[in-house]
């Protein structure tokens, strides 16, 4: 993958399908914790063959070290970010399993009462996550009907699938469920939005990352400050919360422990302080106010467990 790159063009170029089959049979068989002692051996034969990634994982770790005045990162560090990773992708087939309860989910005195009491009341929300941690547990207890919430709801998540087609394929085989909730980024229209409000409407959580720019939407980002230097965040996920006329939230699903699979799932819930009930000319500079928020959250995150942000390409190269 040249460093160049978006992260749609190279995210599944290393992984063919029996790579993926490979990683569900070994979950079927070993579990997440009992998968370590493969996934170490194979990712370090990774690691020694992906230089591109590897550098890329380095360049993010040396940033998040001098913001927060950490040590600085090794080559071991990176290693681990890459097996931080794979540990996700095994936690999300073990979600999509139903081998993911409630009680391993751990709430915070933050805002998580007021959207838990807005969803029983039947009013929908907007989420705002982003590629930290695993938020893909949040969509599949609620498909299992297992929240905080007295009363069933339905979680919409809108995805670029031109980048993880075959994961998809995999999570499909594991849970058919797992893919009746989404809606491809790429086909978003007016049709679509209307929809999208009407699923607020009925009480949904509406799901999408801030932390990705599309495919089909490259030039469009807002530079903003990103652990000290202008980094390109998608306009359109900020847009969208801002006329779904719902309150929006950022949610962050972080494990307790980087390098321990299926430990406690730490998860955060912040309100945005930005409302949108202003004239059209305010609107934009709402927009960047909240992309502001998201990011300065996002920092702290971050710096709280910096294995465990996935965006392996020059996320720092302005679109």
């Amino acid at each position: 993958m040249r460093k160049s790159d978006h992260w749609r063009d190279g995210k599944e170029r290393a992984a063919g399908n029996w790579q993926f089959s490979f990683m569900l049979s070994a979950y079927r068989f070993c579990g997440v914790k009992g998968s370590r002692f493969i996934i170490y051996p194979i990712v370090f034969v990774f690691c020694l063959f992906a230089p591109a990634v590897m550098s890329f994982s380095r360049s993010y770790l040396l940033r998040v070290a001098t913001f927060c005045n950490g040590p600085k990162p090794s080559w071991r560090k990176s290693f681990f970010h890459i097996v931080s990773f794979v540990y996700a992708m095994f936690e999300k087939m073990a979600a999509w399993t139903g081998d993911v309860s409630l009680e391993s989910v751990r709430f915070h005195q933050d805002d998580v009462s007021a959207l838990i009491k807005q969803l029983e009341e039947g009013q929908g929300a907007v989420i705002i996550c982003s590629h930290m941690g695993n938020m893909e547990i949040l969509r599949a207890l609620a498909s299992y009907g297992s929240t905080a919430v007295n009363r069933s709801f339905k979680v919409t998540s809108i995805v670029d699938f031109s980048g993880t087609s075959r994961f998809n394929a995999m999570i499909k085989k594991i849970n058919p469920d797992s893919m009746t909730r989404l809606v491809n980024a790429r086909d978003i229209g007016v049709d679509t939005v209307i929809d999208l409000k009407e699923r607020l409407v009925n009480g949904e959580l509406l799901v999408i990352a801030g932390d990705r720019v599309s495919s089909t939407t490259r030039d469009k980002t807002e530079l903003i400050s990103f652990f000290g230097e202008a980094a390109g965040f998608p306009q359109g996920a900020f847009i969208l919360a801002s006329v779904m006329e719902a309150p929006v939230y950022f949610m962050f699903a972080l494990r307790e422990n980087d390098l321990e699979p299926m430990a406690l799932f730490d998860m955060h819930v912040i309100r945005s302080s930005i409302s949108f009930v202003s004239s059209r000319k305010e609107r934009k500079e709402r927009i960047r106010d909240m992309i502001r928020e998201y990011v300065c959250l996002l920092e702290q995150f971050a710096c709280e467990h910096p294995l465990q942000w996935y965006n392996f390409y020059n996320f720092w190269r302005q679109q």
